[in-house]
C-alpha cells in the first residue's frame, strides 16, 4: 500500500450486512412515501437522494469504519543533507551580490529554518559535505569551498556502500552540478531518491573555458605531436578567439585565431608541434577573447580566467630506437636509407650486408692448404675475423659494440630483442636457419617488434619465404605468378586506407600529395602476391598502363607487433629520376623516416612507466605503474625498482616501487599530486645482481583548479538525470519549505500504519447533516409536509 493513499476498513464486520439491509429498507420506504409526487415533481428525487445518503452514512457507522493509512515513522529513517564544498561555489552569478557558497550557507546553516525543523521531526537527519570525498559533519558551519575537485560519482558510490543496510529515505543534494569525474547514472541503482537543489544561476554568465586538451604522437616528420584544444563559450557573442601554445621557457611556439559562434560550443583548435627534445615536455595552452597579443595583455571581462589556461604533457619517448637492416647484397636502397636516418636522432640503424655467398670447402681453385674465403686475401690475417668457405662474407655497419653480430644474424632472443624493428631486403629465406626464422616470427608476435620486408629480387616468393615462419607473419600470400614490368613502369597511388594514415603522406594537402605522386618515376621491380591475409590493409598500390592494380604497401597486426610488406624493389628510383628541385625536398628520406617511425611507435621496451589518476581515497593521487621485462621480454619479478619523483616545488622524492599482485612484472607506487604544476617521475631498474636493466621517465600535469572550473554555469541537465535515475526530483531552493512538508507522505524504508474512526470525523457528521437538511429544505420550499 502506497503511503500517498489509504483505505477504509470495518472493525465490526458483523454489523455490515445489517446496515446494508437497513439502508435498503429505508430506501424502499422513502420511495413508497414519495410515490404520489414522484412523477409530478422531478426535484423530489434530489430530496430522496439526500436523505438516503444521510441514512446510509448513519447505517455504515454502525460497522465502525476506520480510515487506515501509512506514514513515515518519525525518527526511524535517515535523511541525508549533502552540501557541495568545491571551489566552483565561490563563483558569483550576475546580478548577485553574494557568491553561490554564501547563498548556500545562508540556506542550510540556520537550524531554525522551517524546512529543517519539519525534516528533523520526521527523519534522523545526517549532514555531509563533499568535494573529492564525503565527510560527515555535525553542522555546515565549516563550509569553506576550497575543494579543487568534485568527485560526485565517487561520493555517491561511497555513501551507497556505507549506508547499504541503513534505512535512508532520501538525499537533499545542494550543488551547482559541476563535477570533475564522469557521473554514470547506471551506477546509481540502489540509492535512495536524490532531490538535487541547484545552487546558482546560469543566466547572464559570460565565460570562455578550455574544456579538454588531448595530445597524440604521429609519424609526421615536420610535426610529430598534435594537440587538440576544445573550447566552450558561455553567453559570449560571435567574435574572435586566440589560442596560443607556450613551451616551458614561456616562448610562444604556436598561435591561432578562430571565430567563436553564438552558441559557443564545438570550437576545436588543432596545433601540430615538433618538440625540440625527446622525453617529457610540458606546454601551456591559453585562450583569450580577441585577436593577437592584445587579447592576452588585456583579457576581456569573464566570470573567471582560471579556466582559460591548461598545462599539457607531451611524451615523445626517450629513444634512440634501434633498427636492424639485413640485406643479401649492397644496393641503392641501403644507401638512401642510411642517408635519411643520419638526420634522425631517434632512430639508429644497424646493418648486416652480405657481400658474398658462402663457398664450398672443397673448392679446388684456392691455394693449397687455404681454408678461408679467397675474398679475404690481403686482410690483416686475424684468424678470428677471417670468414670460412662455408660462411657468407658479411659487413656490419654501425654496430653498437665491436663484437656485435660477429657471428652473423642473431641466434638468441637476447641478441635480437634489443631491436625495435627489423628490415629484410633482398635476402632469401635460406640465409637463415630454421631457428632464426622462428626467432624472427617470435620477435614480432611475442616481443611486439615491427618487421618490414622490402621487395628485392630475393624477397617474398622469389626468396622462398612461402611456408616458413616469416611467411606466416607477412600480410600477403606469396604463391603467385610473377609479372613482367611494363616499359613505362608502375605508377604509385594511395588507397583509401593510405589516405587515412598520416605517415604515408608527405604533403599537407590532398592536391599537393596527388601532384607529388604524379611526378614520381615508374617503378620497375614489383613482387606480386596471390592475395591479402585476413586483417591486412593495402595502403598503396601500383597501376600498370592497362589499369591493373597490384598491392605496393601492405600492413597488418601480428600478435603483439606489426608486419609490413613493401612490394616495390626499386623505391630508390624516386630519388634519382627527379628534378633538382624535387630532390632538394628529400621526399624519399622523409618517407623512410615516417615509415620507420610508424613501424616502431607501439613497440614495447624492457622498462615502461606510465601514470594514472587514483581517486579511490579522495585525495589527488597518481599511481605509477612500471612493467619490467627480462632480456627475452618475459615479465621480471625479481628486479630492484627505484622511482624518483620531481614535484613543481621542493626536492626530488625517492621511493621504491613494490611488486603488484595483479600481474607479473608489474611494479607500483603512489604519490600525491599537489601542488599544481608539472610533475616528472624517473624509474631506474636493476637486476638481482645489481646490473642496470634500463631507465625511463614519464610526466603529468596537476591542474585540478582548471578542471574544476572548466564550466561555470549550473548543470541542470546533469541534476535532472541524477534525480530521474534515483526516483527523485529537482527542487528549487525557494520551494524547499513546501516540498519538505510532503516528505512524510512519500515512500520510505520504515513506515507505520495509522487508523482513525470515521464516526469521530467531523466531515462525516457534516455530510449527514447536509443530507438531512437538503431533504427537509426541498420539501418546505415546495410546500410539502
Amino acid at each position: 500500500m502506497s503511503p500517498l493513499f489509504g483505505n477504509i476498513i470495518f472493525s465490526r464486520t458483523d454489523w455490515l450486512w445489517p446496515a446494508v439491509i437497513v439502508v435498503l429498507a429505508l430506501g424502499a420506504f422513502l420511495v413508497w412515501t414519495y410515490r404520489s409526487s414522484w412523477g409530478g415533481w422531478p426535484r423530489l428525487r434530489w430530496a430522496v437522494a439526500g436523505k438516503l445518503f444521510a441514512l446510509a452514512l448513519i447505517a455504515i457507522c454502525l460497522a465502525e469504519p476506520l480510515w487506515s493509512s501509512q506514514r513515515v515513522r518519525p525518527g526511524a529513517n535517515l535523511f541525508l543533507l549533502l552540501a557541495d564544498n568545491s571551489l566552483s561555489l565561490t563563483l558569483k552569478d550576475p546580478q548577485k551580490s553574494a557568491s553561490r557558497g554564501e547563498q548556500l550557507k545562508t540556506a542550510i546553516t540556520h537550524d531554525k529554518a522551517t524546512w529543517q525543523v519539519r525534516l528533523q521531526q520526521d527523519f534522523d537527519v545526517r549532514r555531509y559535505q563533499f568535494d573529492a570525498q564525503a565527510k560527515y559533519v555535525a553542522d555546515f558551519g565549516g563550509l569553506d569551498f576550497t575543494g579543487d575537485r568534485t568527485e560526485l560519482d565517487s561520493v555517491l558510490r561511497t555513501l551507497k556502500a556505507r549506508l547499504q543496510d541503513r534505512p535512508v529515505a532520501g538525499i537533499f543534494l545542494f550543488t551547482d552540478g559541476i563535477v570533475t569525474d564522469d557521473l554514470q547514472t547506471s551506477n546509481l541503482s540502489g540509492l535512495p531518491p536524490i532531490y538535487p537543489i541547484p545552487i546558482g544561476d546560469s543566466a547572464g554568465q559570460k565565460d570562455l573555458s578550455i574544456v579538454n586538451i588531448t595530445s597524440s604522437t604521429t609519424s609526421f616528420e615536420d610535426a610529430p605531436v598534435t594537440l587538440q584544444v576544445e573550447l566552450n563559450g558561455t553567453g559570449l557573442p560571435t567574435g574572435p578567439v586566440t589560442v596560443r601554445v607556450e613551451d616551458p621557457s614561456g616562448s610562444v611556439v604556436k598561435q591561432e585565431t578562430q571565430t567563436l559562434t553564438n552558441d559557443g560550443r564545438g570550437l576545436v583548435v588543432r596545433f601540430q608541434l615538433r618538440p625540440t627534445k625527446t622525453g617529457v615536455t610540458f606546454y601551456r595552452v591559453t585562450a583569450a577573447l580577441g585577436t593577437g597579443d592584445a587579447a592576452f595583455e588585456q583579457p576581456a571581462e569573464e566570470t573567471t580566467l582560471v579556466n582559460n589556461s591548461r598545462l599539457i604533457t607531451v611524451d615523445r619517448g626517450t629513444g634512440p630506437y634501434r633498427l636492424l637492416y639485413v640485406s643479401g647484397r649492397p644496393n641503392w636502397e641501403l644507401k638512401f636509407l642510411r642517408r635519411s636516418l643520419a638526420e634522425d636522432d631517434q632512430l639508429r640503424l644497424t646493418s648486416i650486408v652480405r657481400i658474398a655467398r658462402k663457398e664450398a670447402k672443397f673448392d679446388f681453385r684456392g691455394r693449397e692448404g687455404e681454408s678461408s674465403n679467397p675474398l679475404f686475401r690481403g686482410f690483416d690475417g686475424v684468424s678470428e675475423e677471417t670468414e670460412r668457405y662455408d660462411q657468407p662474407v658479411l659487413v656490419r655497419l654501425n654496430p653498437q659494440t665491436p663484437d656485435e653480430f660477429r657471428d652473423g644474424f642473431p641466434k638468441t632472443a637476447e641478441e635480437l630483442y634489443q631491436f625495435h624493428a627489423i628490415i629484410l631486403d633482398d635476402i632469401e629465406a635460406a640465409f637463415f636457419t630454421a631457428e632464426q626464422l622462428s626467432l624472427l616470427e617470435r620477435f614480432v608476435s611475442e616481443r611486439g617488434g615491427g618487421c618490414l620486408m622490402l621487395g628485392g629480387l630475393e624477397s617474398f616468393q622469389q626468396g622462398g619465404y612461402d611456408k616458413t615462419a616469416v611467411g606466416r607473419l607477412l600480410p600477403v600470400y606469396l604463391n603467385a605468378p610473377s609479372v613482367l614490368p611494363p616499359a613505362q613502369g608502375y605508377r604509385l597511388s594511395l588507397t583509401r586506407d593510405g589516405w587515412l594514415q598520416p605517415w604515408v603522406r608527405l604533403r599537407t594537402t590532398e592536391a599537393d600529395e596527388v601532384q607529388r605522386l604524379r611526378q614520381l618515376p615508374g617503378f620497375r621491380v614489383l613482387n606480386t602476391a596471390r592475395g591479402l591475409k585476413p586483417g591486412a590493409s593495402v595502403l598503396a598500390e601500383v597501376i600498370d598502363p592497362q589499369g591493373r592494380k597490384y598491392p605496393a604497401l601492405v600492413e597488418q597486426r601480428y600478435g603483439q607487433g606489426r608486419a609490413a610488406a613493401l612490394m616495390i624493389g626499386d623505391r630508390w628510383r624516386s630519388q634519382l629520376e627527379v628534378s633538382d628541385a624535387q630532390r632538394a625536398q628529400d621526399d624519399l628520406g622523409k618517407a623512410w623516416r615516417q615509415m620507420l617511425r610508424w613501424l616502431i611507435v607501439d613497440v614495447p621496451d624492457r622498462v615502461e612507466l606510465k601514470s594514472t589518476s587514483d581517486n579511490s581515497s579522495g585525495a589527488p593521487l597518481i599511481r605509477l605503474e612500471a612493467r619490467i621485462r627480462d632480456a627475452e621480454f618475459h615479465p621480471q619479478d625479481n628486479a630492484e625498482v627505484q622511482l624518483t619523483v620531481q614535484s613543481p616545488e621542493g626536492p626530488p622524492l625517492v621511493l621504491a616501487a613494490e611488486p603488484s599482485l595483479r600481474e607479473p612484472g608489474l611494479y607500483e607506487g603512489v604519490v600525491g599530486s599537489r601542488p599544481a604544476g608539472a610533475w616528472t617521475a624517473r624509474i631506474d631498474v636493476r637486476d638481482p645482481d645489481g646490473n642496470p636493466v634500463g631507465q625511463t621517465e614519464t610526466g603529468w600535469a596537476a591542474d585540478q583548479l582548471a578542471r574544476e572550473l572548466r564550466q561555470v554555469g549550473v548543470d541542470r541537465t546533469r541534476l535532472e538525470a541524477l534525480a530521474e535515475a534515483t526516483g527523485g526530483q529537482v527542487v528549487e531552493l525557494k520551494d524547499l519549505d513546501a516540498f519538505t512538508q510532503t516528505l512524510s507522505s512519500k515512500e520510505a524504508p520504515l513506515t507505520e500504519t495509522t487508523s482513525t474512526p470515521l464516526w469521530h470525523h467531523p466531515l462525516v457528521w457534516c455530510l449527514i447533516v447536509v443530507g438531512l437538511c437538503s431533504e427537509w429544505g426541498l420539501r418546505r420550499r415546495h410546500g410539502l409536509p
